[in-house]
């Protein structure tokens, strides 16, 4: 019998091939992404925008619609954008493919690396164990118990790339240890909560995360205002810690519903947690260890998170004998790393083409003068969000800070309070793109683009009307307002 496919009868029509993102009946949503980019750079070149800055407009406003619509393979797009970043604009390679060579992107590798060895060793189901036993009993104890965590660790490691690379893997482990298996809402709920977490919280705690680092040294060096530790503390951990933390619980709780029953707990291994720990185990805690103290006293050796997290990988793939170099290589996915590198990419091709500087001069003519205190706060707040549309939660104190002059002059608010409005926008992420941290977070735990950008928007919108009028009232009583 003929092995060959039998010809489709005349009229009759072809079922798309699942995942088939050029099939016939799918190709108009590729003219509507071009015809809606195409329109954003007419309005721009109306505006005045020319050469790179319309270019990369254009071509970051077409890729985006691709991630947020996900109507092209996440990995497909990445390299779309560097491809059309590289081939259309003069910004040159170094620029467009900078990600590759950023801690970042390396930091991804040997978080695949150091999460495969805490599976191996059973050192994170040691940890995850611990865990089980005081957040396991209850699927919102979990979520409260890792938001928790994410904000104490700000505290104590400055580096939210490094607060991802070390939580991620643990959560993992807790899922897999309390029934979450891959496909579960909860284990998707507990992820994007803790990788949220991460970002979110720490704007409240200033040497936590680098947009705060940009916003204090900006501040300083423009406006002559140094923040102090505890003030800002302070003015923003009631509404930007507990608020928003208790707010990232209840909205996966809602949008990744699950629930933990005592099946879930016995059907993980039986092994006590009390067990003495293996070679293997006391090797990995020993890399760790030297992983977080190198992490620690960054500011007196200057080697990146990175690179410190490239050195102890491969002291895993290596000396240590922790992971098996084959068997990683048949694991790992190269998808994540792409979109990381595209992501940086993107961020630095917005800066070099000067992006930023362009919208300068229109954000400047915006008076306040009369407006109330309360209306000039929400607006400079919604404007910091607005910002990181375009130039990304880590640029955007860079554009907004030498611009808290202007605001202030005649302004209901003083200049410390028009400062600090931005950290309230900072800290509310509308998509994964804009927190190249959270971009980590989802390439480690293999969360979906729609999932995560679904529980940004839906965390967003709800802060709007819970975070910002909670911390607006709560300057009232500090007098900052």
């Amino acid at each position: 019998m003929s092995q060959t496919s039998p010809t489709p009868a005349a009229g009759s029509t072809v079922a798309p091939i699942p995942g088939d993102a050029f099939a016939p009946g799918r190709r108009w949503r590729h003219g509507l992404l071009v015809g809606l980019s195409a329109l954003v750079g007419f309005a721009l070149y109306s505006a005045g925008l020319r050469g790179d800055t319309l270019s990369v407009a254009v071509i970051v406003t077409l890729c985006l619609g691709y991630w947020a619509t996900g109507w092209l393979p996440d990995f497909l797009v990445s390299l779309l954008l560097m491809f059309l970043l590289v081939a259309g604009t003069s910004l040159g390679a170094g620029v467009v493919f900078s990600g590759f060579t950023s801690g970042a992107f390396w930091l991804v590798f040997s978080g695949a690396v150091i999460g495969m060895a805490l599976a191996v060793t059973g050192l994170g189901e040691r940890v995850a164990r611990r865990l089980a036993a005081h957040c396991g009993h209850a699927y919102g104890l979990a979520l409260t118990g890792f938001v928790a965590i994410a904000f104490v660790l700000s505290l104590v490691m400055p580096s939210t790339l490094g607060r991802i690379a070390i939580l991620v893997p643990i959560v993992l482990s807790f899922c897999d240890r309390v029934g979450f298996v891959a496909g579960r809402p909860g284990r998707t709920g507990l992820l994007l909560a803790t990788a949220l977490a991460s970002c979110e919280l720490s704007t409240a705690i200033l040497p936590a995360n680098l947009p705060n680092l940009v916003m204090a040294g900006s501040a300083e060096t423009v406006l002559g205002i140094r923040l102090g530790y505890a003030e800002y503390a302070s003015a923003l951990v009631p509404a930007l810690a507990v608020v928003r933390g208790a707010l990232l619980v209840v909205v996966a709780m809602w949008m990744f519903p699950d629930h933990l029953v005592a099946a879930d707990l016995a059907s993980s291994s039986p092994s006590p947690a009390t067990a003495s720990m293996s070679a293997a185990e006391r090797r990995l805690l020993g890399a760790l260890t030297l992983m977080l103290g190198l992490w620690f006293t960054e500011p007196w050796h200057h080697v990146s998170a990175g690179w410190v997290g490239l050195g102890v990988a491969l002291l895993c793939l290596g000396p240590l004998r922790l992971v098996n170099p084959e068997a990683f290589l048949k694991q790992v996915k190269l998808a994540p790393l792409w979109f990381v590198a595209a992501i940086i990419g993107l961020t630095a091709a917005v800066d070099h083409a000067g992006l930023a500087d362009a919208l300068r001069p229109a954000l400047s003519r915006l008076d306040l003068a009369q407006m109330s205190a309360t209306s000039a706060y929400l607006v400079l707040v919604l404007l910091s969000v607005v910002l990181m549309f375009a130039v990304t939660s880590n640029a955007a104190p860079a554009l907004f800070t030498p611009l808290v002059p202007a605001f202030a002059q005649g302004a209901p608010l003083s200049m410390k309070a028009v400062l600090l409005t931005q950290a309230v926008g900072i800290s509310t992420i509308v998509l994964p793109y804009q927190a190249p941290p959270l971009i980590l977070a989802m390439a480690l735990a293999g969360i979906g683009l729609r999932d995560a950008t679904r529980f940004c928007v839906a965390t967003a919108l709800l802060s709007l009307v819970t975070v910002l009028p909670t911390n607006a009232f709560w300057w009232h009583v500090i007098g900052l307002m």
